[in-house]
């Protein structure tokens, strides 16, 4: 019983967290505020499920926002510039998401440079490049029917999407050779090579699939938003990590789970939300935030020591 409640810890906190609240503020627990708080969680919890297949590797990416803004604008100025089709939009931005991905992997993996040099010049990369091809101003005159993927014909969508592309990667995880594989390479690298894992293409495909989360996110950002913004996304990156953090997965690779980084994410929105709500300073929340990631790391490290896999 103890090593399920620890499994499923975050799902645990976000029930408790969300019955707090509700009983606390009637406002929070209305049908309304409810559905906003799943459809502003969408884009980062899709970022964050994409930053664990690289954290679970043991690595780090740092350029998720800026992949984002990057994408959100190219695929936005084909749809404004060049008339291209919504949904031809959206595959480009995602697209212009994997490939930037598949860099940061080949670097990391074929390089052998830390993610965490990698992953930040692709963010500093990234985020230039948005503002130079759209001249450092937002992309506006987007298609009305474009709004429909930020939820504009209900909070169902962007939901929906954050959860469907959560089961995916669960399923992946669990059911799939490679999902075990990012468990593995995360747990032990050389363990992992050494029984012949493709380890170098795990952590490159790892990289792609944050890539790719990140660039359909910007297209979601900017949908939402009605507006492509080569300065979207900004803090997103750090968002997406605490998210996994909060959700269980362990900055040293090797642990976590889809539905336990959307819980992360959603924990993070309802925090933030009660605290608009009860007209809480922006800068109380960080703090709040900020320390509930700290303590929950310190509490994965203390667990870890405890049962051996961590020594100091």
């Amino acid at each position: 019983m103890g090593n399920f409640i620890a499994k499923h810890s975050p799902l645990f906190i976000l029930a408790a967290l969300c019955i707090v609240l509700a009983l606390a503020s009637p406002v929070f627990r209305s049908s309304g505020n409810l559905q906003g708080v799943a459809q502003r969680t969408a884009v980062v919890g899709i970022m964050a499920v994409g930053q664990l297949a690289v954290i679970l590797t043991a690595g780090i990416d740092l350029s998720v926002g800026s992949i984002a803004a990057l994408s959100g604008v190219l695929g936005c100025m084909a749809m404004v510039d060049h008339q291209v089709p919504m949904f031809v939009g959206i595959l480009l931005g995602t697209a212009i998401g994997l490939f930037c991905g598949v860099v940061n992997g080949v670097f990391v993996a074929k390089g052998r440079i830390p993610p965490f040099i990698v992953t930040l010049g692709m963010m500093m990369a990234a985020r230039g490049l948005a503002l130079t091809l759209s001249g450092a101003t937002p992309i506006f005159g987007l298609p009305a029917s474009f709004a429909w993927l930020g939820g504009a014909r209900g909070w169902w969508l962007p939901a929906g999407l954050m959860f469907g592309t959560a089961a995916c990667f669960a399923f992946i995880l669990k059911y799939t050779r490679f999902g075990r594989s990012l468990y593995a390479v995360g747990g032990n690298r050389e363990a992992a090579r050494l029984s012949g894992l493709p380890v170098d293409r795990v952590r490159i495909i790892a990289f792609a699939l944050s890539g790719a989360a990140a660039g359909f996110g910007g297209m979601m950002l900017a949908s939402r938003t009605s507006v492509a913004s080569p300065t979207a996304g900004e803090m997103y990156e750090l968002n997406a990590i605490a998210a996994c953090v909060i959700g269980g997965a362990s900055l040293t690779g090797g642990e976590g789970g889809a539905f336990a980084a959307i819980a992360g994410a959603l924990i993070m929105t309802v925090l933030q939300n009660f605290c608009n709500l009860q007209d809480i300073n922006v800068h109380w929340q960080q703090i709040l935030v900020g320390a509930l990631l700290v303590a929950l790391v310190y509490y994965d490290n203390r667990r870890k020591r405890k049962s051996g896999l961590l020594r100091d």
